[in-house]
């Protein structure tokens, strides 16, 4: 008898797999999943010998859970399910031992069928290799790392917190997360009895998790259960440099996902508040600001259409907008005006050989950006070095406007610096010197910004095919003008086009107060 595994986050999909499976001679399905850690904690009850698993999945991906599934028994017979045909997942899977790749549009009842068939002939009944011991607390604080860093709590089954090892009983109980400012630093338990059952892992470089439940005398009232917990608290702050984000105090192990979520997330508040130590309040799920692709879109706009105050203006606003709704994923927010500062320095860099050292040094100054008010300073600081302060067309010399009108006329044509410089009467050396100065940008930086402002504008409004709107607007080569889109825009033109498709025609305002368009 063939023992399979199904392990998949869509419901359909999953009872699909097993209605088919149960149909199946010889066949004994052992259990069906909907995410990694699941699966694996079946996985180790059962032993069988198929594994049919998705990959992108909340907890534990199916990559991730092959792995660990390896260490106990690597004569495993993996098959990976996706709906994303990438080259990349693929590689992974392949690398870690599976033996079918197969996009779910493509799977029937019939090549299931067959693919099992495969499978048992494979394995041949025999398994090869001896099985290996896994690191039970390793894998336990895998899982518990997964269940921090989900996009969304996850239900927490009993039976498969028990497989892994977790301590935690049933009862209140408190998730502490302890950021430290050195990496790596030791963070050690309090002996003050206050936590029972308490387990520590670390969720990065930089975070310390405890939780545990809370051991409180009968009759104690939560107001002294939290009092003692800041006691707690107080004496981590003692051992170390760092500072505590505390969930609110839960009372079953279901809710352990959402409470250390809740304690991690909580601890970024130090971004926004740097004299404070302990969070024990806010809310986890502003972790981000709206729209923040559509940010980027309207400022790269701004930008290559030579609309400088305005993109300051855009800069300006995210910047009080962020510093007004605190977004807790401050790494993102890091990377958005990353992604406008290197926008800027390909515009405005004379020397292209010097804008990967340039970018280089973007990104160390604004990952040592440790507040809000350091954020703002940095950022700011950059833009007024680069004088960005806008320049209207009409201020440019005669020999510039007209250039530019030559090139507005002409720039769906393979045109170059020596054509419009003889339209206007000058040697290319000298307009080449006089348009940067008048512009603030090199002759084929301004091209290639206005050949994208119109693309913008096709891809928007109309319903060309992305080639023919690369065609259009002067790009012999989609690649390149692909390429040249996604460096501007963050994603590339078909992705920009889809977008547009899909959720109605983006809007141009530059009005972005409270995430609006």
């Amino acid at each position: 008898m063939l023992k399979v595994l199904v392990v998949d986050d869509e419901m359909p999909i999953r009872q699909w797999l097993e209605f088919c499976i149960e149909r199946i001679p010889d066949v004994e399905l052992v259990g069906a999943a909907s995410h990694g850690a699941e699966g694996y904690s079946m996985f180790r009850k059962h032993m069988p010998d198929v594994v049919i698993t998705d990959i992108r999945m909340p907890v534990m991906d199916g990559l991730e859970m092959m792995r660990m599934i390896r260490n106990l028994k690597p004569s495993v017979y993996a098959i990976v399910l996706t709906s994303f045909e990438d080259f990349e997942y693929a590689r992974q899977a392949i690398s870690l031992g599976a033996a079918e790749y197969i996009l779910k549009t493509e799977i029937s009842d019939g090549s299931l069928r067959e693919n099992l068939k495969k499978a048992a002939a494979a394995i041949g009944r025999e398994q090869t290799g001896e099985d290996r011991t896994v690191d039970d607390r390793a894998d336990r604080n895998y899982l518990l790392r997964s269940l921090v860093q989900a996009n969304a709590p996850v239900p927490c089954l009993d039976s498969v917190l028990d497989s892994y090892g977790v301590r935690l009983k049933k009862g209140p109980f408190y998730a502490i997360n302890v950021s430290v400012e050195s990496a790596g630093e030791a963070v050690h338990r309090p002996k003050t009895g206050f936590l029972q059952n308490s387990m520590k892992f670390s969720v990065d470089a930089n975070n310390v998790m405890i939780v545990g439940n809370v051991g409180a005398a009968e009759g104690e009232d939560e107001l002294e259960i939290r009092r003692a917990c800041r006691e707690y608290c107080g004496a981590i702050l003692k051992q170390i440099p760092c500072w505590i984000g505390v969930s609110d105090l839960r009372s079953g192990r279901e809710h352990l996902s959402e409470a250390m979520m809740e304690a991690y997330r909580r601890a970024k508040r130090r971004f926004y508040h740097p004299q404070e130590q302990i969070f024990a309040s806010g809310n986890m799920w502003n972790w981000r600001l709206e729209d923040e692709e559509k940010y980027k879109i309207l400022f790269s706009k701004r930008l290559i259409g030579q609309e400088l105050d305005e993109a300051v203006k855009i800069k300006n606003q995210i910047l009080d907008l962020a510093a007004r709704e605190e977004p807790l994923n401050v790494e993102e927010l890091k990377h958005l005006f990353e992604e406008f500062m290197v926008s800027i320095l390909h515009m405005t860099k004379e020397d292209i050989s010097r804008v990967k050292e340039d970018v280089r040094k973007v990104r160390e100054e604004l990952a040592g950006c440790r507040t809000m008010e350091e954020l703002r300073s940095m950022v700011n600081q950059f833009f007024t070095d680069r004088g960005l302060e806008g320049k209207d067309v009409r201020e440019y010399s005669q020999a510039v406007r007209r250039a530019v009108d030559y090139m507005e006329k002409n720039y769906a044509s393979p045109i170059a610096l020596t054509d419009v410089a003889a339209h206007v009467g000058l040697s290319s050396e000298y307009l080449s010197r006089l348009f940067k100065e008048d512009t603030g940008m090199k002759f084929v930086v301004y091209l290639n910004n206005l050949r994208l402002r119109h693309a913008l504008s096709l891809l928007e409004n109309t319903s060309l095919k992305v080639y023919e709107v690369a065609e259009r607007v002067g790009y012999s080569n989609l690649s390149y003008f692909s390429t040249v889109f996604k460096k501007n825009f963050g994603q590339n033109p078909f992705e920009f086009k889809n977008r547009v498709s899909g959720h109605g025609r983006q809007e141009s305002g530059a009005d972005i107060q409270g995430g609006e368009f």
